[in-house]
């Protein structure tokens, strides 16, 4: 049990290091780091503390490895639920821009039309007055 604990840590401590110099490079932003920083701390929680799980296990009445199964589904189930609200957002963003630029294209439209219309082809003003 002592090799999985100390593996399981050694994954973890990755995870973390990889999040953090994910931020550091510009690559990951804090936002969505937070969920990463969670789940990778989490994970060295209970390899440093393995009676958690047992714990877990006797509150729930579940056997370990379906309680194992049951946390990393939890997580995962919080990774997926997170990344949909930001595809969400993101996709109101997209929605939006979309619309402002049409609405930017038809307004350089107008006055390209307007323009047009105060010069002759020939590029000599036509007097309104």
């Amino acid at each position: 049990m002592l090799k999985i604990q100390i593996v399981v840590a050694i994954m973890s401590l990755s995870l973390l290091l990889c999040t953090f110099e994910l931020i550091r490079r510009g690559k990951l932003q804090e936002r969505y780091a937070i969920l990463w920083l969670f789940t990778g701390g989490v994970i060295l929680l209970i390899s440093i503390f393995p009676r958690m799980v047992d714990l877990m296990s006797a509150f729930t009445g579940m056997h370990y490895l379906t309680s194992i199964f049951a946390i990393t589904f939890l997580f995962l189930l919080l990774i997926v639920l997170h990344f949909s609200t930001v595809i969400s957002q993101l996709s109101q963003k997209n929605k939006d821009l979309a619309q402002e630029c049409a609405l930017s294209a038809l307004k350089i439209k107008k006055l390209e039309e307007k323009v047009d219309k105060l010069y002759c082809h020939d590029g000599k003003e036509i007097n309104r007055g």
